[in-house]
């Protein structure tokens, strides 16, 4: 049996991955309101017994100081008044735990004209939509990709909405995801961490787009995949070194502890002779801090 090339919910994990590695970056990118602060926990168990989960949800602070926090819903789906009541019901769970005000945000690779939510003057709530497609998509992408075979540099905003447009043309997806893993490698961006996230997030729009599973392959060399997992390898060797090393300091600590409780009861149950400070010195510690250490 031949192995699954094609990734599960690609558009769900594209726009997972842009909130959860370059949080900030994709706050501003979709030009949602105040600074971004942090993620917060997705799944919101509820009275019924279920566990809601929502797509992306993170705290933010307004100009005036107050905290809020953004749920972002990314829906492939209709947008429709069964869609509300999920976001809502997100919402109330949000607010439960965290006592911030929420503010919905719904992104859409449909037409804004085919969300179809019946909003009135008294509903309790009212998202703000982010429709992608775009009439001016392609335009906007060749002004781009001119710009990277210049080698000017870009922003890492700038990075995020290039690998974004395919999701905005409403026609020839597939020439899009071409176009821009012809020029991303070399994409001049200062920061090498933005940029191998980007590639990560380019590898998304490859599975949702490409035809074939031979496309997904080649185009995944285009933008060298497997080179850019592998450089994850020394930060990950990097965090298990810091992790061991922390361990083991931890453990020293408690075993020097331990060493100065049994050294405080010996001199509290017997006399203090040159012989029993040259055990101590020999321990590493002074008579002075045995004779003050604070041991429950």
């Amino acid at each position: 049996m031949s192995k699954k090339i094609r990734m599960n919910n690609p558009e769900d994990t594209f726009m997972k991955r842009q909130f959860t590695y370059l949080g900030a970056v994709a706050h501003e990118f979709y030009n949602l309101p105040g600074k971004y602060l942090g993620s917060e926990c997705n799944e919101y168990p509820n009275a019924g017994g279920g566990i809601p989960r929502a797509d992306i949800v993170y705290h933010v602070e307004m100009e005036d100081g107050r905290k809020f926090v953004i749920n972002v819903e990314d829906e492939t789906n209709n947008v429709n008044m069964d869609t509300l009541k999920k976001v809502y019901n997100y919402k109330s769970n949000i607010y439960y735990k965290t006592k911030y005000p929420v503010i919905s945000v719904i992104t859409t690779t449909l037409p804004r004209d085919w969300v179809n939510c019946g909003f009135t003057s008294t509903d309790l709530l009212r998202p703000k939509i982010i429709s992608f497609p775009d009439e001016n998509a392609w335009k906007r992408l060749n002004s781009m990709l001119d710009k990277a075979k210049k080698q000017e540099e870009f922003s890492d905003v700038e990075g995020l909405e290039l690998i974004n447009l395919p999701r905005c043309c409403t026609k020839d997806h597939e020439k899009a995801i071409e176009l821009i893993c012809e020029e991303l490698l070399n994409l001049n961006i200062e920061d090498s961490y933005v940029k191998n996230e980007l590639i990560y997030a380019m590898q998304c729009m490859i599975h949702k787009y490409a035809r074939t599973d031979e496309d997904i392959l080649r185009l995944e060399g285009m933008i060298e995949l497997r080179q850019v997992i592998d450089k994850r390898s020394p930060v990950l060797d990097a965090m298990k070194y810091e992790c061991r090393k922390e361990g083991i300091e931890i453990g020293r600590e408690e075993e020097r502890n331990d060493t100065l409780k049994v050294l405080c009861d010996l001199v509290k149950s017997s006399p203090v002779d040159s012989t029993m400070e040259k055990v101590i010195g020999s321990l590493g510690f002074s008579m002075d801090e045995v004779m003050n250490a604070d041991i429950d």
